[in-house]
This record gives C-alpha cells, sequence and structure tokens, in this order.
C-alpha cells in the first residue's frame, strides 16, 4: 500500500506530537523518581543516626 505525500505528513505529525507527549511524560516521571529517591535516602540516613544516638544511649558507662 503506498500513502500520498498528506498521509504522510499527517501521520508524521501524529508521532511528533506522541513522542513530544511522551518526553513531557518521562520528564515527570524521573522528577517523580527522583524525589522518591531522596526521600529513600534521607530516610536510611535518618533511621541511621537514630541507631547511633540509640547505641550510645544504651552503652553503660564502664566505670
Amino acid at each position: 500500500m503506498t500513502m500520498t505525500r498528506e498521509e504522510y505528513e499527517t501521520k508524521q505529525r501524529r508521532l511528533q506530537a506522541d513522542a513530544e507527549d511522551a518526553r513531557k511524560a518521562y520528564i515527570q516521571a524521573k522528577a517523580v523518581y527522583d524525589s522518591i529517591c531522596d526521600q529513600m535516602r534521607n530516610l536510611r540516613i535518618d533511621w541511621q543516626e537514630q541507631q547511633k544516638t540509640a547505641d550510645r544511649a544504651d552503652e553503660k558507662p564502664t566505670r
């Protein structure tokens, strides 16, 4: 099946629009992912600091 120039241009415009929509969705998803990764890192750091503080509080003086 052959396509006319008009069909080609119509499909090309549709694909360009779809590609732009996908690019925007990717950028948004990447921002959400990066934010979640930051939150997980901060949670891990907070937990580790809390555990260090608890460990120091549990240590008994050896005097």
